[in-house]
């Protein structure tokens, strides 16, 4: 609202991120007694519709992406990032930050993505190495009623120290407090912004600390981690939020000034439940539009599943068991890894399809095996836990805990760096420092320092699964624990 003279208004911040390419409602999970429970929520065209209609009923709506927008499901990665371009064209985006999965592609590919989106993207410390066009802004400014809002980007720090050499090439990473602050001042002081707001996808723990450490942001809208914040973070006179994950949810911000000073600021997590909120017609049939020429290969059957599958759990996760499980079916190893990671929208019993690998794992890497010493097993789960575990945010380089099969450990996560483990059995049996073990893993991620003495099978994810339902009538995941936080 508006007041006469130009004292009294009111901004609104739509948030969304991590939206992984969830084209349409899903099942989402959600916390119950005594178990958990799935709704059907989330989709592009509900957020459409939302913010559309917001936008028309109220003068003042600023409208952010938080990153990961590009990756995730069967038709982005089968078209590079490029199935979603004609609904971000019409979506009412005010600006983004790319996330790492943005980066899956190549520079040159996330380059042409970003000069087909109306909206700005904003990334102050991520830049070309030298003699390149930087396609990222570090900052921008939206005059709303004699308002000054100062918008600014903070990707992913790590992706050339976390994701594989081809997602950073030509580009360099930082996490520079140093670098922050200068364009916090120079937002605040030569821009004269009323509210500074970041848009970041470094993750929650990262952002509370950048916010510890830096004066003058009134609002981090937070991203990377998936976290749904109800009730909004409050850090050295700044606000944080994280809006979930896979379109499920968006965040809102009211703001309310008077003689440019803020004086409320109200918060709300909105789950877009399918049966509560409306999609747009017009932006459903341009979804299915984007979707037909996959139809055919993502409909195929591959098997069925008894049990639910998400990813929501720290330690291990029914998702991440498929694939581990396949990937010791498929090949006579003594341990399989896979990346913990947060992506992908729960999958309910039932039939399963190709659309459902992508969605399990949509890198679909290539299979690799490798031959290493108990004691350096035990050093690369100790890394991992370091990284998920490290009391300094700012080193806090990893998802979740690596998932495994073939291993058991019980681990204390807020014992000192490389002294987590208390207990790992193999096979059943506790590891030996110098006995040879056989592991079988995909992808570059996974133990990278062995890049060059692994050896690739010329069989992908996608493949191990695939075998293993064929393998199976019905495939029943079960619950039984392997990693034990003590």
């Amino acid at each position: 609202m508006l007041q006469q003279g130009g004292l009294s208004v009111e901004l609104v911040l739509i948030q969304q991120n991590d939206t992984h390419g969830c084209l349409d409602a899903h099942p989402e999970f959600f916390w119950g007694d005594p178990r958990p429970f799935y709704i059907h929520c989330g989709g592009f065209s509900r957020i459409f519709r939302y913010v559309t209609r917001l936008k028309q009923q109220h003068p003042h709506v600023l409208f952010v992406d938080g990153g990961d927008l590009f990756h995730g499901t069967g038709p982005l990665v089968l078209s590079k990032g490029e199935a979603v371009l004609p609904l971000l064209r019409q979506m009412p985006l005010d600006a983004w930050v790319p996330g790492n999965w943005d980066f899956a592609y190549g520079p040159q590919q996330l380059f042409s993505l970003i000069s087909q989106v109306p909206a700005p993207a904003l990334a102050m410390n991520a830049k070309p190495i030298s003699g390149k066009v930087n396609p990222f802004h570090s900052h921008m400014i939206r005059e709303i009623e004699g308002i000054r809002v100062g918008l600014t980007g903070w990707t992913y720090p790590f992706v050339d120290q976390t994701m594989p050499p081809s997602f950073s090439e030509g580009f360099t990473f930082s996490l520079n407090i140093d670098d922050m602050r200068k364009v916090v001042h120079q937002l605040r002081e030569k821009e004269r912004a009323d509210l500074i707001v970041v848009i970041s996808h470094m993750g929650l723990p990262l952002d509370i600390k950048a916010a510890s450490c830096i004066e003058g942001i009134d609002i981090i809208l937070s991203g990377h981690s998936h976290d749904r914040i109800d009730k909004p973070i409050r850090q050295n006179n700044t606000w944080i939020v994280q809006s979930g994950a896979s379109t499920s949810f968006l965040g809102r911000i009211d703001i309310s000034f008077e003689n440019g000073k803020i004086t409320h600021i109200r918060h709300q997590l909105i789950p877009l439940y399918a049966d509560e909120y409306e999609e747009d017609l017009e932006f459903s049939r341009l979804i299915r539009e984007i979707k037909q020429p996959y139809e055919t290969l993502l409909r195929e059957e591959i098997g069925k599943l008894k049990t639910p599958l998400h990813r929501m759990f720290l330690n291990e996760t029914p998702m991440d068991r498929l694939i581990t499980d396949a990937y010791l079916y498929a090949i006579d190893a003594d341990i399989a890894l896979s990346h913990g990671w947060r992506y992908g929208a729960p999958i309910l019993p039932g039939v399963i399809t190709v659309e459902d690998l992508y969605q399990i794992i949509p890198t679909n890497p290539e299979l690799f095996t490798l031959e290493l010493e108990g004691r350096f097993i035990l050093e690369a789960f100790e890394t991992n836990l370091e990284q998920v575990f490290s009391p300094d945010p700012f080193q806090q380089k990893g998802g979740y805990v690596l998932r495994t099969s073939g291993v058991i450990m019980a681990y204390k996560p807020y014992n000192p760096k490389g002294r987590r483990i208390e207990h790992f059995l193999v096979q059943n049996k506790p590891l030996k420092q110098d006995a040879i073990y056989r592991i079988v893993s995909a992808g570059e991620q996974i133990l990278g320092q062995y890049q060059s003495v692994k050896k690739h099978l010329g069989i992908h994810a996608h493949d191990a699964i695939r075998h293993f339902f064929q393998a199976h009538q019905t495939i029943e995941i079960h619950d039984t624990p392997r990693i034990f936080s003590i």
